[in-house]
């Protein structure tokens, strides 16, 4: 039996009978009327265990210092560096230390955690076997970041769980409005040139992760709740921003990711998200100017009033075949709008030089898998290959394939085991949790496109997706 309180926490209780008073009694602490309830299997404070108080107080404490963590490191380039690296590291080793001592988990979290924690012993493995241990920074500070935020936000009730999706969503709209500052001035490195075009690349100074993380503050967005007009201008910045990017992989993960949001949400979201796209071709548009661009600051506050408008209600209830037709209908006509005015910007992009590069990188990395295939050749190698743009790379461009290389097939494996185990505590129950499913599944898919996971800053991101992502319960 399944009983729900006022917060949405779940709990598991045996089958009880009513008509019995020893059991209608258990009924009545269970669902409050008498008390909190209280497991059985869940030591009290007397018995060696954590006070029922600081099981509900220390995980938004934690939540707090770790959303901290989060805009104080995406400032700083997302903690590429080894010294906020480190920094990640040492915080995400306390907070998980912390809450694994303090709060109760169930058997299928306890999974997720056993084999991130696998992983990383491994990843430093391979790190001090292969003679450089240094390099078990900063992957192994995002591996610890997604299992810190993991247990953080599983902890976290329903309340505080939206709370902390806004957190995530406030972090990339004020990434994106850097961002769009740095394409109007033309404001290196908030965004820089590449095939002579203009991508917005914000303070992680890469556009490839500044469109990855946009994609999945997108998702988080679109699964809240509420109607306030902040969250209407973060979708808009949140998708004009990832356009603005030019990114194909997050753009890919995210058309990947996009059948799982309720079609409902998309319906509330109208006006933001058309807005957003508008901004994006504006943006995409003056790209390849070289001076400043006054007119997408222009479009940048225009659409931004725009999005303040609300979708009426009985719009976002119209039956469901007109909302679908509708809303493809918008999506269609927009594609070929945007198609027919950015064809440049568009053939420039998928004819990119870097697509050779990255076949190349791939080609070289499997070669690297081939000559260690058990136990790999040891974190973050220098790839030496013949290209047309250079002759060396420090990473693959692919995260799979590079923990392939660096950790061999028992690296491989336990990657495996983290993504299994992880997609079997998630549960799509309601839009927060389907669109947390959704921003989980955009990260899994840009990660065979690029290194974005080198960046801690994304692992803790991951971490705080699948931790929303899972139904909240108390029991196993």
């Amino acid at each position: 039996m399944t009983i729900a309180n006022g917060r949405g926490d779940l709990y598991c209780t045996k089958a009880l009978d009513p008509r019995d008073p020893g059991q209608a009694a258990e009924m009545a602490v269970v669902t409050g009327s008498l008390g909190p309830h209280r497991d059985s299997r869940v030591p009290a404070a007397a018995e060696g265990g954590a006070p029922d108080s600081w099981r509900r107080r220390c995980p938004p404490v934690v939540a707090a210092v770790l959303v901290g963590l989060m805009f104080v490191e995406g400032a700083r380039q997302g903690a590429f560096w080894r010294g906020d690296a480190f920094v990640v590291a040492a915080a995400s080793v306390a907070a998980s230390v912390f809450l694994i001592a303090t709060v109760n988990l169930d058997r299928r979290s306890r999974f997720v955690v056993g084999s991130l924690v696998l992983l990383v012993v491994w990843w430093l493995v391979r790190s001090i076997g292969a003679g450089t241990a240094s390099t078990f920074l900063p992957m192994g500070a995002s591996i610890l970041g997604c299992l810190a935020a993991f247990l953080t936000i599983r902890a976290l009730d329903t309340d505080q769980r939206k709370m902390a999706a806004l957190a995530l969503v406030g972090l990339g709209s004020a990434g994106a409005v850097i961002g769009f500052i740095g394409l109007i001035f033309r404001w290196y490195p908030m965004a820089m040139p590449s095939q002579s075009l203009w991508r917005l690349s914000t303070t992680l100074t890469y556009a490839d992760a500044a469109g990855l993380v946009l994609a999945v503050c997108l998702l988080m967005a679109l699964g809240s709740s509420s109607r306030h007009w902040l969250l209407r201008v973060s979708i808009f910045l949140c998708t004009g921003g990832l356009l603005a990017t030019q990114s194909r992989g997050p753009l890919l993960a995210l058309a990947c990711a996009c059948a799982l949001v309720p079609k409902r949400q998309y319906a509330r979201n109208l006006v933001p998200l058309g807005g957003g796209i508008g901004l994006g071709v504006v943006a995409v548009l003056t790209s390849g100017s070289t001076g400043p661009v006054p007119w997408l600051g222009v479009a940048l506050i225009v659409g931004a009033a725009i999005s303040l408008v609300r979708v009426p209600d009985e719009w976002v209830h119209l039956p469901r075949r007109r909302n679908v037709v509708a809303f493809v209908a918008v999506i269609a006509c927009l594609a070929v709008a945007s198609f027919a005015l950015l064809r440049h910007q568009i053939d420039v992009r998928a004819l990119s030089p870097s697509n050779g590069d990255r076949a190349v990188e791939w080609r070289t990395g499997v070669d690297q898998f081939k000559s260690s295939p058990v136990i790999g050749v040891g974190p973050d190698r220098i790839l030496q290959f013949d290209a047309v743009d250079g002759t060396y790379a420090h990473f693959v461009h692919n995260e799979y394939l590079q923990i392939a290389a660096d950790t061999g097939t028992v690296g491989l494996a336990i990657l495996l085991m983290s993504v299994v185990s992880m997609a079997r505590v998630v549960r799509r129950v309601d839009a927060a949790t389907s669109c947390a499913v959704a921003a989980l599944v955009c990260c899994a898919v840009a990660a065979a496109f690029d290194f974005d996971f080198h960046l801690p800053l994304v692992g803790l991101i991951v971490g705080w997706t699948a931790g929303a992502a899972t139904r909240r319960k108390t029991c196993d």
